[in-house]
């Protein structure tokens, strides 16, 4: 939320600049050398294009139940990984790898479609970031 309102103000800072320039017949005489303003700032692909916030509990519940799953499958039984790892995208729906290994799990029950699915989501998140969660 906090870099989509300051890439709306740079937005605004540099059009009303533009104006200033065309108003006064002058070229690019506001651009600050150096500021590198003609670059134009990219709004991250995460959480839903900077639209949307994720609380720190949810965050740390999410991170816990996937680890969970991942962990301790072996003892608990793939039913009840999969639902640790639903229950991890629910609260935290912006990381990749709780769709791959959701994706991986069905791959292994043969849920072929969902697999693909849920996979397919965790492969578009996971560049996103640009780091490993």
């Amino acid at each position: 939320a906090v870099y989509r309102l300051i890439v709306r103000e740079e937005e605004i800072m540099m059009e009303e600049r533009k104006r200033d320039d065309e108003n006064n017949n002058i070229t690019n005489k506001n651009v600050v050398a150096g500021r590198d303003e003609e670059i134009e700032l990219v709004i991250p692909p995460v959480f839903d294009k900077c639209t949307s916030v994720l609380e720190a509990e949810k965050q740390i519940e999410a991170q816990d139940l996937y680890w969970e799953a991942v962990c301790e499958y072996g003892k608990i039984g793939l039913d009840e990984a999969e639902k640790l790892l639903l229950k991890s995208i629910q609260r935290n729906p912006f990381v990749g790898e709780p769709h791959v290994v959701l994706g991986q799990l069905y791959l292994g029950k043969g849920r072929y479609e969902e697999a693909e699915k849920a996979a397919e989501k965790g492969l578009i998140l996971l560049p996103e970031w640009g780091s490993p969660w």
